[in-house]
């Protein structure tokens, strides 16, 4: 079944159940079990200090959507637009410029990471850990709402930014990324952590 259907055959359950206190804290009491789930345990690795240094600043990066380029000597980054590099044709219609016109120092270096942002189910599975952590049940619903209905990337967006928990979304957005940098990092040295 697909995940639209699995909504809709919840949803119809929680309509069947809605005035009945007693069935609604067992499912309520399932699903908050199911929070700790062992999968999104801390992972049993740490990255090497040096590379804490650049996170942030890579978490930005792709936040803003570069795709990011961390040498793995130097540290150095090296960061471009998506659009750039995914059809550097088309950046050039738009800009002008093309990929031999810019300095990419990526390219002369010997061995390099390479982190681009989020795919889209990876960043509304962030949205809906953001939604899921709120103890505020009224913001939450909000939020949980406007995720299962049309347009949810422009409609979680516009309810955080007409709300208080503006600053909450964007650190909390902000620890999320940093963690996917840091598993992407490991990842690719992996043999450096063993």
């Amino acid at each position: 079944m697909k995940a639209a259907e699995l909504l809709k055959e919840i949803l119809l359950i929680l309509h069947d159940v809605k005035e009945d206190e007693k069935k609604l804290q067992k499912i309520l009491d399932y699903l908050q079990e199911d929070e700790n789930d062992p999968e999104e345990e801390e992972p049993g690795w740490q990255l090497p200090e040096k590379y804490n240094a650049v996170v942030k600043d890579i978490a930005g990066s792709i936040d803003a959507g570069f795709v990011c380029f961390m040498n793995t000597d130097t540290l150095e980054i090296d960061e471009f637009p998506r659009e750039l590099l995914s059809d550097s044709y088309l950046y050039k219609m738009n800009t002008g410029v093309s990929l031999d016109e810019l300095n990419l120092k990526y390219t002369q270096w010997e061995k390099y990471i390479s982190i681009e942002p989020p795919e889209t189910n990876e960043s509304f599975r962030i949205m809906e850990k953001y939604a899921e952590q709120l103890d505020n049940s009224e913001f939450r619903t909000k939020l949980v709402n406007a995720l299962y209905n049309r347009k949810p990337f422009a409609n979680f967006k516009r309810i955080v930014d007409n709300s208080t928990f503006r600053q909450d979304w964007f650190d909390f957005k902000n620890a999320q990324l940093q963690e996917y940098v840091k598993s992407i990092i490991a990842l690719e040295i992996q043999d450096e952590l063993t």
